[in-house]
């Protein structure tokens, strides 16, 4: 499944303007809460025939560099509502709050998006208490085992988005702090680094 583009829209702004005038019908679908997050717009709706309120998310998607190079500027989304399970999990918690679907996948995704912003939470505090010499577990990728998780020695700052560590073998690297395992919260014993 592609991605729909809308003729009149050469700008991300132009098409969340076009999304919110559009998939808003009073009468079956109004649109109550919504919240842009870079390339994604979540929307709650509340569906009114059937009474109940749910979570739309679209996925925004601009032009490549070569097609607007070409002179392509058009804008294009491909929607899903949070029964689906998406991917992405930034949604706010005002909007998380506003749900009422129970279905399994719609719950799991919405605690998904709780966690994820505890993750987030938890390394943006774990980067403002590093020290160096700390002991990280880094999330280098996966293969047929699972992750594969290294131990980092945290050695400095780099910027908000990564930092400068030590390999096991002593190499000096940038690491993102995005690959910083953080463990679910149930199963951590020890709010500290390892």
């Amino acid at each position: 499944m592609g991605f729909t583009v809308p003729y009149q829209t050469d700008s991300r702004d132009e098409l969340v303007n076009w999304l919110l005038e559009h998939q808003h019908e009073p009468d079956r679908c109004e649109i109550l809460d919504h919240s842009r997050r870079g390339n994604v717009l979540y929307v709650v709706f509340h569906n009114r025939p059937q009474a109940y309120r749910f979570i739309a998310v679209f996925l925004l998607q601009g032009p490549s560099p070569a097609a607007r190079r070409a002179g392509d500027h058009a804008w294009g989304y491909k929607d899903l509502d949070e029964s689906m399970g998406p991917i992405v999990k930034g949604c706010p918690e005002r909007l998380l709050r506003q749900s009422d679907v129970q279905c399994p996948m719609a719950v799991a995704w919405r605690e998904a998006c709780r966690f994820e912003r505890q993750v987030q939470a938890e390394r943006r505090q774990l980067a403002r208490c590093c020290r160096s010499g700390d002991r990280l577990h880094y999330r280098l990728g996966c293969n047929q085992e699972g992750d594969v998780v290294v131990t980092i020695e945290f050695v400095r700052p780099h910027s908000p988005t990564f930092f400068i560590g030590r390999d096991e073998a002593g190499q000096l690297w940038r690491y993102r702090w995005t690959s910083v395992v953080i463990d679910p919260p149930k199963a951590r014993h020890d709010s500290h680094v390892a």
